[in-house]
C-alpha cells in the first residue's frame, strides 16, 4: 500500500485508541476500513481522521451507536447540520451545568474556610457583599413540619426558574417578628447571581452583625436577641431582616444538630 494509508495499528495509534474500537465501530457498520485486501488486512485513508474524529467526539458526548448509524446509513449535508446543531445544543447546556458546578465548587471551598475562621457565639462585625436572592414567601407556623414543607416548595420553585436545587437555602426573619417568646420565616431564599425581577430580593452590602452557632437551628432565638441587645447597648440601628445561612451542612459535619449556622443582620 502508499504512504496514504494506514494499517489498523498505524490508524489506531494516530487517532488514540485501540484497534478493538476500529473493529467495533466496523463491526457495527458506522466506521469501515477504506480498503479490505485479499489477505483480510484493512488500510484506513488519511481523509478518513476526521471522520473518526468526530464519531468518537459523538461518542464521548454519549450519542448511542445506533443513533450514529442511522446518520451514517442516510448522510447528506442537510442531515449533518441538524445533527452539529443538536450537538451544540446539549454541549451548550454542559457547559452551562460545569460552570455552576464550578462556581458551587468555589463558592463552597470560600465559605467552608469561613466557618473554619469563626468562633461560635462570639458577636462579630463585618462588612458583607450584596447579594441577589431567589426568595419565596412562607406565611407558615414554626414547626418543622411546616418548615420542610415549605422547603421543599421552595426548591420546586427554584427549579421551574431553572435554578439547580444544591443551592443552599437560607431563612429570612423579620427583626419585628423576633421576641422572648420566638421568632418566625418570612422569606426563604436561595443566593443566586443574576437577577430574576419580581423573584429576586437584595441584601444590600455594608457593615453587618454577625453570630456563628455550631448547634444548628438549637440557639437561632437567642442569638437574634443578643444581636439585638447588642445594637442597642451600642446605639446601632438594624436592618429589616435577619439573615439565616447554614455554612457547615452535612458535607462538613456530622448530624443536624450540629451544624455551622451564621446569623447576620445589616447595620443601618
Amino acid at each position: 500500500m502508499n504512504k496514504n494509508y494506514f494499517t489498523t495499528g498505524e490508524f489506531a495509534k494516530i487517532c488514540g485508541v485501540n484497534k478493538q474500537t476500529l473493529f467495533y465501530y466496523d463491526q457495527e457498520g458506522i466506521f469501515s476500513p477504506d480498503i479490505v485486501g485479499e489477505n483480510g488486512y484493512r488500510y484506513y485513508s488519511y481523509t478518513q481522521i476526521e471522520t473518526f474524529t468526530v464519531i468518537a467526539m459523538l461518542r464521548d458526548l454519549g450519542v448511542h451507536i445506533k443513533e450514529i448509524k442511522a446518520h451514517m446509513d442516510n448522510r447528506s449535508p442537510e442531515a449533518l447540520i441538524e445533527l452539529m446543531k443538536s450537538k451544540k445544543s446539549e454541549i451548550d447546556k454542559k457547559i452551562r451545568a460545569l460552570e455552576w458546578s464550578k462556581k458551587y465548587i468555589e463558592n463552597k471551598i470560600r465559605v467552608t474556610r469561613e466557618g473554619q475562621e469563626a468562633a461560635p457565639g462570639v458577636i462579630v462585625t463585618r462588612r458583607l457583599p450584596k447579594r441577589t436572592m431567589v426568595t419565596s414567601d412562607y406565611n407558615g407556623p414554626d414547626n418543622d413540619a411546616a418548615v420542610i414543607k415549605a422547603l421543599g416548595y421552595h426548591l420546586n420553585y427554584c427549579d421551574s426558574l431553572g435554578l439547580y436545587n444544591a443551592c443552599p437555602i437560607g431563612g429570612l426573619i423579620p427583626l419585628s417578628d423576633v421576641s422572648e417568646a420566638g421568632y418566625k420565616y418570612s422569606k426563604f431564599y436561595t443566593v443566586v447571581e443574576e437577577d430574576f425581577g419580581s423573584a429576586s430580593l437584595c441584601a444590600p452590602e455594608g457593615d453587618y452583625i454577625i453570630v456563628y452557632d455550631n448547634h444548628g437551628y438549637e440557639n437561632v432565638r437567642p442569638n437574634c436577641l443578643k444581636i439585638i441587645e447588642y445594637a442597642s447597648q451600642n446605639n446601632l440601628r438594624l436592618g429589616e431582616y435577619f439573615y439565616e445561612d447554614v455554612i457547615w451542612d452535612d458535607l462538613s459535619t456530622e448530624g443536624y444538630f450540629n451544624y455551622l449556622v451564621r446569623l447576620s443582620i445589616n447595620i443601618l
